[in-house]
Parts: C-alpha cells; structure tokens; sequence
C-alpha cells in the first residue's frame, strides 16, 4: 500500500470509526482520533495515531476529518458542540459526514462549516464491520467533484467503492433508499427461512436454495457473520435506550420520504415490525 502524506481526524472509534482509523494508520497518513470512550483513543494511540481528547483537538491538527459518530444529535455536539470542531476548524478543512443523517443535519453542518471557511462532504457509508476491516466500503458521495477528488486518495484506503450522487445532502438521499433495501431484504429473508423451516425445509438448505436462485444477495452471502448483528437489532429496547442503526435509519427514511410527499407502503411496514420486537425468527439462532 502506498504511504499517504495527508492529516486525517477520525471522530467516533465504533464499529466502522476503528478499523478505518487503523487503515489509515497502516497506510501512513497522520491521523489523529476521538472518541468518547478512552480505550479505542488508547489503542489506536498504541499503533501510532495522535489522541485528541475533544473534537477541537482534531480540528486543530487535521486537514480532513472524518466523521463516524451515531445520528445527528452527536454530529451536532462534536461541530457546533462545546469543545467541537467550529472552535479551532483552519479555513480549506474538509469535513467528511460518514454517518447516516438524512439531508437537512447535513446541509445544516455545512453552512456551518462554510461560514468558518471549511469544507464538507456528504459521504455515508455502507458494508459493515467485514468491509472496514478489508478496506472494502462503499461511499455515496454528495458534494463538490473536485473537493472529492482531491481526497479520494484518502478515501480509497477504506473504500472499494466511491460514487459520487451530486451535491451535498445527495449521498443521505441514496444511503437511505440504499438502507430500506437493505432493512426489507434482512427481514424477508427472517421471514423465508422461518417459512421454510415450518414447512420442513431445514435453514442450511433454504439459505442453498436461495443462493442459488434470484433471491440471493449480499445480506445473505455475510449471513454467517453479520446476521446475528443484525438481528439483534430487531430486538424489543427499553424506550430509553437509543434505536439501533436499522430501527434509526428506516425512521430517517420514513420521515425524508413524508417531506418529499412519496408514499412508502412496504418501508412502513418494515419499519412497523423492525419496531415491533416481534420480527419473525430473529430470536431463532437457527435463522
């Protein structure tokens, strides 16, 4: 891998955050981190990254900076925030969204960030944890196409795949329709395999089946490893406890499809039994 001379920040060391920090780090860049927890920051500090304890930290050191924290409420605090990057932001710094927001947390982050002279682009990302590790993402890319050519570089470190959708706010538009794909295709395929194992078709043979027809997909070829994860977002949560991923991002798709006045008859009702606690089979280790 060519070493990059560039200042990457990474903010939010989660399940994706940590190995693309990592992956930056093994590819050169100089890359500072944060993250509210201590141990990821520590960890990665082990393998060579300069450790930030606050996001104004990061902006005061990095050129481009990365954001992998959970929903808009946290992208808020870390730029507009106490401590957050507005405080030391250098004019031409870049600022990467990787988190699913929707449209308007975006636009609202990038004026923002241009009033202060920076830079955003609206980049989601999808693939999981497997794909963060391999360097084997998928970006979807709103913004200016010279500001994402002049860190594609970056970008490639960890992702295979970058398209650019158009202008800022765009990458959430295709990360969110991407995601009620995603959500239906996790809960049909609970669903079929839980039919096929009433029916005495065993899930081993039903999961052959279904790769070896048109049914088959990218949920199920990393099944093995990612189903559990999954599934376990479709378990019943405390009303106080934060919607995982899933659960949060078909209630963004939902509410992005109401302000566009289009009716989603199947992503309602996906979103109504991810909600539920009671999607068939998810509690079935079998599945």
């Amino acid at each position: 891998m060519a070493r990059l001379q560039a200042s990457v920040g990474v903010i939010g060391l989660g399940a994706l955050g940590f190995p693309i920090a990592r992956r930056l780090i093994d590819a050169g860049c100089t890359t500072a981190v944060y993250d509210v927890r201590l141990d990821p920051v520590r960890e990665l500090a082990a393998l060579g990254a300069n450790s930030c304890s606050s996001p104004a930290d990061v902006a005061r050191v990095c050129d481009l900076i990365i954001s992998l924290v959970s929903d808009a409420e946290q992208t808020d605090a870390i730029v507009s925030g106490a401590g957050g990057i507005l405080e030391t932001l250098k004019p031409g710094t870049i600022f990467a969204t990787g988190s699913t927001l929707g449209p308007a947390p975006v636009l609202r982050v990038a004026q923002q960030i241009a009033a202060k002279g920076g830079h955003t682009l609206d980049t989601p990302i999808s693939g999981g944890i497997i794909a963060a590790r391999e360097g084997m993402l998928s970006l979807m890319v709103g913004g200016d196409p010279e500001l994402l050519a002049s860190v594609m570089p970056v970008l490639k470190v960890f992702a295979d795949n970058v398209t650019h959708t158009g202008e800022i706010g765009t990458g959430q538009v295709a990360k969110l329709a991407h995601q009620l794909v995603f959500s239906t295709n996790v809960l049909a395929l609970l669903e079929g395999l839980a039919l096929g194992e009433a029916g005495g078709v065993s899930p081993d043979v039903m999961k052959l089946v279904l790769k070896q027809g048109l049914a088959n997909s990218s949920v199920l070829q990393i099944w093995h490893e990612l189903g559990p994860r999954w599934k376990g977002m479709l378990e019943a949560k405390n009303v106080d406890e934060p919607l995982p991923n899933m659960r949060k991002d078909l209630h963004l798709v939902l509410d992005m499809a109401q302000k566009l006045g289009l009716e989603l008859p199947l992503g309602i009702n996906v979103s109504q039994v991810a909600d539920s606690g009671k999607a068939t089979g998810h509690k079935d280790p079998a599945l």
